[in-house]
């Protein structure tokens, strides 16, 4: 066995066995937000106790509870977690789940089923519905002897074979774009590769583009959006630890600038409706790229788990630290400069009313209302799982050894905290 082949083998037994979170948009963290293009007073939020939803713009939540949403249960604590969430052209949400898992539900999370085919081969590490088209979505699994990138045309239900792509290092993400919508990319990550490839026939073949290195150290590569008005525009996150880096590549790859470099992470970003940039940080900082324009000094924020805005409008959304802002989900009105609060974590209220989330999460809410009811100003117990005992409760995590050991190979990821 080569040194990339079995570092491909720890990679695929870390993804399978792992709690740690990784949202899309190449961070991996407490939340994510989503706002359903077919339902425009929808906000999704994905936490690490379920999946948040209002329906009324922010002014009310309600979730589905994770032991729900992974293994279809009614247990009051998660054994299996979920990874990141993503929304569909028609409101479908996938979710990527700790056990290697893809689940699906189509009817606003009420009910979730388990997709099938050829990704079974292995654990589902990144997973992406078109923008535009409910019946198409891609999906990466992992395996020893390399990466795979599956096709579904039934809305993330089933991906048969034949592969899409197949590599021997790891791919660690996936897109696809808005327009047009036969174009996709992907990323690379290996002993000496970090590349970016793009296709324009919806995966049939593709064009291969090397990354820049980032202050002479390559690059864990992750796509963090592909440009919503014109598909040869990709916003790229390049890791390359001490140090992180937003990069811009134009021309579907041909032209690659490293756009904004810091010394420590980025956990947040956002490509606003009139093209400005937004970058957080998990330390109060966030950088704002303006149209035609260059990355400014940082601005005092909160403490970023998560930035997003619908195309079409001017708010932007971020999720923060309940315990340190005082809010768990804000906006800014202001293009980044001020947040307000649209909701604490304490005013959820219950489970989703579909009767399905309604019997299988009572017992899971009666177990964590308790703990957002408790004071805000001290951090409670988790209320997701059980104890580390159990492998319910370990806020487990890949340190930096490991993430040395891995290289290039590995995706960087940070601790899984738990409410």
């Amino acid at each position: 066995m080569t040194a990339g082949t079995a570092a491909l083998a720890v990679i695929a037994g870390l993804f399978a066995a792992a709690t740690a979170a990784r949202a899309n948009g190449a961070f991996p963290d407490e939340f994510s937000i989503h706002f359903p293009a077919n339902a425009p007073n929808r906000i999704l939020v994905g936490a690490n106790f379920g999946m948040m939803a209002s329906d009324d713009g922010g002014a009310t939540w309600r979730y589905v509870c994770e032991p729900w949403v992974t293994t279809g249960s009614s247990d009051p604590l998660a054994v299996i977690n979920v990874l990141f969430y993503q929304v569909g052209a028609d409101g479908a949400v996938l979710a990527n789940t700790t056990d290697g898992r893809l689940n699906r539900s189509g009817d606003g999370g009420c009910t979730w089923t388990r997709s099938t085919g050829a990704i079974d081969v292995g654990p589902v590490t990144d997973f992406f519905p078109s923008p535009t088209d409910p019946s198409f979505a891609v999906a990466v699994t992992t395996a020893p002897t390399g990466s795979s990138l599956w096709a579904s045309h039934d809305g993330g239900k089933t991906f048969p074979a034949p592969a899409l792509y197949a590599a021997n290092v790891l791919i660690t993400s996936v897109e696809i774009a808005k327009s047009p919508a036969t174009t996709m990319y992907a990323t690379l990550s290996g002993p000496d590769v970090a590349r970016l490839l793009r296709s324009t026939d919806s995966g049939q073949s593709w064009t291969p583009y090397d990354l820049p290195r980032v202050n002479g150290v390559l690059p864990q590569p992750r796509i963090l959006a592909i440009d919503p008005e014109d598909g040869d525009i990709v916003y790229l996150r390049l890791l390359g630890p001490p140090y992180d880096a937003i990069a811009i590549a134009t021309g579907g790859g041909q032209s690659i600038q490293i756009a904004l470099t810091i010394s420590g992470v980025f956990s947040a970003f956002a490509r606003g409706t009139d093209k400005t940039l937004y970058a957080g940080t998990p330390d109060a900082k966030l950088y704002v790229r303006p149209p035609q324009g260059s990355f400014a000094a940082p601005i005092p924020a909160v403490r970023f788990r998560c930035l997003g805005q619908r195309i079409g409008t001017a708010d932007l959304y971020a999720c923060a630290d309940m315990f340190q802002d005082g809010f768990s989900v804000g906006v800014s009105r202001d293009a980044g400069k001020s947040f307000q609060k649209v909701m604490k974590l304490p005013e959820l209220q219950g489970p989703l009313t579909c009767a399905p989330v309604q019997t299988a999460c009572a017992a899971h809410w009666a177990r964590i209302e308790v703990v957002l009811t408790a004071d805000a100003g001290t951090p409670p117990p988790d209320a997701g799982a059980g104890t580390s005992g159990s492998g319910k409760g370990s806020c487990s995590s890949i340190d930096a050894g490991a993430l040395a050991a891995l290289a290039a190979l590995t995706l960087a990821v940070r601790r899984r905290r738990r409410l």
